[in-house]
């Protein structure tokens, strides 16, 4: 049986046991929430990239139609 001595030791020690649990959980949580930004984040370069090239090809086709017209 757990005299005094032994409980007062035993419940610090697993609350400190408890907390490092949930610090990790935290920051389990976090890498995830950050790998799926860095996801987000590439998709959303990707969309961007792809509209530059259309308006570049735009601007292209513009280009080659005023020079059309100026002939």
């Amino acid at each position: 049986m757990m005299n005094a001595s032994h409980l007062h030791t035993v419940i610090p020690l697993a609350s400190m046991i408890f907390v490092a649990g949930y610090q990790v959980n935290r920051i389990d949580e976090l890498f995830s929430k950050v790998h799926a930004t860095a996801r987000e984040t590439a998709e959303t370069r990707d969309v961007i990239l792809d509209i530059h090239g259309k308006v570049c090809g735009i601007e292209q086709y513009i280009k080659n139609l005023d020079s059309k017209l100026e002939k």
